[in-house]
């Protein structure tokens, strides 16, 4: 049986593979992960699988697209947003999902505390992208069934990920391969570490990169009730481990615009464009900073706000400079990203607080 397995990393396509070449099934890869956030941590993904396929002689195809505001004007109306959870959090059971069907809760995901009734309409707008794009790709290159890595992850709401996978088979025509790869997850880790591949923290998307590094504080007072703290993904886990809050990174973005601006001829056209671009860029780190201080929601949202506004202005005098300055451009492109994906975290943010008062 030749299957085209979609991939969403390396390290949980080490299990599925290795049970599917042992039932003398052919396996080809698929990796269409349109919405990982950031783009770099998409790249690492997208680089590992690479890294990987290669020297298990996987055939992979690749289709390199990175949707990310398409994900959001399709999934910003559906957030919900759960306290106290770093995955794929829930709505009340009986949410329907976009084709009308119920959506059941998976009792074992349940257990481990990754839902509680039911899955939030996100998840289910990202699996069934996938899957999808893996059916109808499989169908047009008469493969005789697709399959998904998702059934690995035991962070996953495995029982939503099947029932999408056998609805996209009668929907298309085309058969689901199902297998329960739970149980190869441990050994998936191990032989991941054995290879050196890189291994990810959290879901992919925008709002499971920012519930892994943001929780709301328990403190009794409104200050901590309004702010967020944010933290590392491998808090407290060594004396050395690196820590990564957002404080840390628009701190480090900052220091980045000083380094480059310092790199820029001063000349008469640079300078002003120089002021500007220092002024924003570093400014977004003490808005932040304000932010987390801030004296009531109402406050909270205005830093937020301000945050977003001055990464948006840090990328409109990136792009003058790179148009001044040519030879920068590659630089400039490297840091608008950045300035890109905070802008979209603020509004993240935003729209969670958002949310929250209508929820109230």
């Amino acid at each position: 049986m030749k299957i085209l397995l979609h991939i969403c990393c390396a390290n949980c396509a080490i299990y599925p593979l290795e049970r599917m070449r042992e039932k003398g099934d052919e396996a080809v890869g698929y990796f269409f992960n349109p919405n990982i956030h950031p783009y770099q941590e998409y790249q690492r993904r997208l680089d590992a699988l690479k890294q990987y396929s290669e020297r298990v002689g996987l055939e992979v195809l690749y289709r390199d697209e990175y949707l990310l505001e398409e994900f959001l004007r399709n999934v910003s109306h559906r957030v919900n947003p759960v306290r106290n959870s770093s995955r794929c959090d829930s709505k009340p059971s009986g949410a329907l999902n976009p084709s009308g069907i119920i959506l059941k809760s998976d009792p074992a995901a349940e257990q481990q505390g990754i839902i509680s009734n039911g899955v939030k309409e996100r998840c289910q707008y990202c699996y069934s992208v996938r899957l999808e794009a893996t059916a109808r790709e499989a169908t047009k290159n008469a493969f005789d069934g697709f399959s998904t890595t998702l059934l690995q992850s035991t962070h996953q709401n495995h029982t939503l990920i099947k029932e999408t996978g056998e609805r996209l088979a009668r929907e298309i025509g085309i058969p689901f391969y199902y297998e329960d790869f739970r149980q190869g997850w441990k050994k998936g880790m191990e032989v991941s570490k054995a290879m050196g591949l890189y291994r990810q923290q959290y879901c992919g998307c925008i709002y499971s990169e920012k519930e892994r590094f943001i929780k709301s504080s328990k403190m009794s007072n409104d200050k901590a009730q309004m702010s967020n703290e944010v933290q590392s993904s491998n808090e407290a886990q060594t004396p050395n481990a690196q820590v990564y809050d957002l404080e840390e990174r628009t701190a480090k973005f900052g220091e980045r615009i000083i380094e480059f601006a310092k790199t820029l001829e001063k000349n008469e056209i640079n300078r002003p464009l120089i002021g500007q671009l220092v002024s924003s860029g570093t400014s977004i780190g003490a808005n932040y900073m304000e932010a987390d201080g801030a004296e009531s929601k109402k406050d909270f949202r205005h830093k937020i706000g301000i945050c977003k506004k001055e990464s948006k202005e840090t990328k409109h005098w990136l792009r003058m400079i790179s148009k001044a300055n040519p030879h920068k451009s590659a630089e400039c492109q490297r840091l608008s990203q950045e300035a890109q994906e905070l802008t979209l975290i603020f509004s993240a943010i935003l729209l969670s607080r958002k949310k929250k008062s209508f929820d109230i």
